[in-house]
C-alpha cells in the first residue's frame, strides 16, 4: 500500500532571467513523468521550447499564448496545451499566474532555456 505524497505550499520566489515562479514538483523526482510549476508574468512575455507538451492552466490574469504562427488570448480558467517540438510565447500585458505541466517528458529532456523580456 502506498500513501499520499504531499508537495506543501510554497510563496512564488524571483528568478533571475526567468519568470517569478516556483517548482511544484521538479523534473528529477520522476525522468518520465510529469513536472509541475508555478508561475508569473507582470508585464513580461516568457518564451522556451519543449521536446514534449506543455499544459499551462491560467489561476488568474490574461495570458497571451503564442505557438507555430497562431495566438491564442487566455483568462483565468481556460486550459492551453502548446506541442511538444514547438516554440511557445507566453506574454502577460497586465499580468498571469499560472499552472503549468511538463509531460509526458522523454527521457531526454532537459530543463530548457528560456528568454524572458518585459514588455514596456
Amino acid at each position: 500500500m502506498t500513501t499520499p505524497e504531499l508537495f506543501p505550499p510554497a510563496p512564488l520566489l524571483d528568478r533571475p532571467g526567468r519568470p517569478t515562479g516556483r517548482t511544484i514538483v521538479p523534473p528529477e523526482l520522476d525522468a518520465a513523468g510529469p513536472a509541475f510549476f508555478e508561475w508569473e508574468l507582470r508585464g513580461e512575455e516568457w518564451s522556451d521550447e519543449h521536446p514534449h507538451d506543455e499544459w499551462v492552466y491560467v489561476l488568474d490574469g490574461e495570458l497571451i499564448v503564442e505557438s507555430d504562427g497562431t495566438s491564442v488570448t487566455c483568462t483565468t480558467g481556460a486550459l492551453v496545451r502548446v506541442p511538444a517540438g514547438s516554440r511557445g510565447t507566453y506574454r502577460a500585458p497586465v499580468h498571469a499566474r499560472m499552472l503549468s505541466v511538463y509531460g509526458p517528458r522523454p527521457p531526454e529532456a532537459q530543463d530548457p532555456k528560456g528568454v524572458l523580456r518585459r514588455l514596456s
